[in-house]
């Protein structure tokens, strides 16, 4: 009787540290998947993140190019500090890319995210013309990482 009333305290004391185990398992997954939450969104979050600057895509006037500078100036300043890839470049070209693909900015490589460089592309957009905004994303996540306008023909 003794020998069996062991067995169990044994078998009991293996449940529990399993038991241990899985809990701690469940809280590492939870806190990595919370550190690195940014790099894996699902496809709604993508889009959510991305309709912000998608009403703005194509052909349009300038008024409202650049309305959609001072979104993405708004954009930088508030997520920038947190995240350098996810800043969102402003560029003026002369003529519309043709690979809508462009990888993320991150600290070193982040030209056309400030705030400055942002108002200098904005005052050379004029209110009455018409021009095409291009918007390039990153190949890995699918998030708009750059904003590309040019006169429209």
């Amino acid at each position: 009787m003794e020998n069996a009333s062991k067995a169990l305290i044994i078998a009991g004391a293996i449940l529990l540290s399993i038991a241990i185990i899985g809990v701690g398992m469940f809280v590492f997954n939870a806190v990595s998947e919370t550190i690195t939450g940014s790099v894996d969104m699902s496809d709604q979050e993508v889009n959510a993140y991305n309709q912000d600057f998608v009403n703005y895509e194509g052909t349009r006037r300038g008024n409202l190019v650049r309305t959609l500078c001072d979104t993405v100036r708004n954009h930088n300043n508030s997520e920038g500090a947190n995240d350098a890839s996810r800043l969102i470049a402003v560029e003026k070209a002369s003529s519309i890319p043709t690979d809508t693909t462009f990888p993320a900015p991150t600290e070193a490589n982040a030209t056309g995210t400030t705030a400055t460089e942002i108002n200098t592309v904005k005052s050379g957009i004029l209110a009455g013309k018409t021009y095409e905004v291009t918007l390039l994303y990153d190949p890995d996540s699918g998030m708009v990482t750059k904003v590309v306008i040019t006169d429209a023909a």
